[in-house]
């Protein structure tokens, strides 16, 4: 293991700051183009951050681009060792197009699926899409925070945009439905500010495959064995 790690930190190097920062830039790029065609040809009038709206659907874009960059970059020998990582992106991109809502009428992640009378059939396969999604989630956190604090302890830049990622997905979950949130605690903020909250929470949600992206660049281009 620690020979892996070790070649994995060589190939490490190949990522330079100028590459990471075209790839940035095309992931701007996109998400501009993609909002901009939105209100342009599909929103008539509403929100780019609407349900099924550009940023949603970019997002999800993104999250599968990740999982490709993945498969493109990193080594073939490990990439069932590290099956999570695409597994995160393409759940990540399913969660953003409502996927684990689209069949069934709760939910899978809501426990009204489970007690109520749908069929046995849709609690069993629900039931195993959101044990596999929880399960590739504490993979990730029980794989990936050792594996960032190596790579930080040998210079890597890989673990700051998992970081940035991570923190990301705190921050964008913490502003979401703000007001209603601070409602509970008997504050009540303006509807300007719920909404400019709301703007936030989507624009920061589309950059964490963004993150995922660099991350996964930095960790191995040009490491393909």
């Amino acid at each position: 293991m620690s020979k892996l790690i070790h070649q994995d930190q060589q190939l490490q190097a190949g990522a330079s700051l100028p590459f990471l920062g075209k790839a940035f830039l095309f992931c701007l790029i996109l998400i501009c183009v993609f909002i901009a065609v939105d209100v342009v040809f599909f929103a008539n009038g509403e929100s780019f951050k609407r349900e099924g709206g550009g940023l949603e659907n970019v997002s999800a874009l993104l999250y599968v681009i990740a999982a490709i960059v993945f498969f493109t970059t990193a080594p073939r020998r490990r990439w069932g060792e590290l099956f999570h990582i695409p597994a995160l992106m393409v759940l990540f991109a399913m969660r953003e197009m409502d996927f684990d809502k689209a069949f069934t009428e709760s939910g899978i992640l809501s426990l009204r699926l489970y007690s109520g009378d749908t069929p046995i059939m849709t609690k069993l396969i629900a039931g195993s899409v959101a044990l596999f999604a929880v399960y590739v989630i504490l993979r990730t956190a029980w794989r990936g925070i050792p594996a960032a604090l190596n790579g930080l302890r040998a210079g890597a830049r890989w673990p700051w945009f998992a970081v940035l990622a991570g923190a990301l997905v705190v921050a964008t979950k913490s502003v979401d439905g703000l007001g209603r949130k601070l409602l509970d605690f008997g504050i009540v903020i303006s509807s300007d500010l719920d909404s400019t909250a709301s703007y936030a929470e989507e624009i920061g949600e589309a950059f964490i495959p963004v993150c995922a992206i660099l991350a996964i660049l930095a960790c191995w281009h040009r490491g393909r064995p």
